[in-house]
C-alpha cells in the first residue's frame, strides 16, 4: 500500500545501456566514466567484477590501487574519447501490443 492507501502498480521498463565489448567482457559506459574520477590519491575504484578488473588492467585502462581495488589508468581518457556517444533520445511508451501509446 502506498501513503494513501492506494495499492502499489509494478512497472515494467527498458533500460538502455552503453557500453562496449573488451576481449569478450562488457564494460558499461557510465563505470567507465566513474573510473575516470578515481585518481591515485582517492578513494580505490572497488566497482569492477574480476573480469572487468582483468580487462581493465590488460588495457591501461586502469592500474592497481595499493593492492585494493583500482584507479583510472593512463589510456582511460584517450579509450573514453574515441567513443561516439550520444545522449539518450527520448520515445513513446509502448503498449502491451507493442505499438506506441498517444498521450
Amino acid at each position: 500500500m502506498t501513503s494513501g492507501d492506494e495499492p502499489a502498480q509494478i512497472e515494467k521498463r527498458m533500460v538502455v545501456e552503453y557500453g562496449i565489448t573488451l576481449d569478450g567482457v562488457w564494460l558499461p559506459l557510465a563505470m567507465l566514466r566513474r573510473l575516470a574520477a578515481h585518481g591515485p590519491w582517492d578513494k580505490p575504484f572497488t566497482e569492477a567484477s574480476a573480469d572487468q578488473e582483468r580487462v581493465l588492467l590488460a588495457h591501461s585502462l586502469a592500474e592497481r590501487h595499493n593492492r585494493a581495488g583500482l584507479h583510472r589508468g593512463l589510456g582511460l581518457r584517450g579509450f573514453l574519447d574515441a567513443i561516439p556517444y550520444e545522449p539518450t533520445v527520448s520515445f513513446s511508451k509502448i503498449s502491451d501490443d507493442g505499438h506506441p501509446q498517444v498521450s
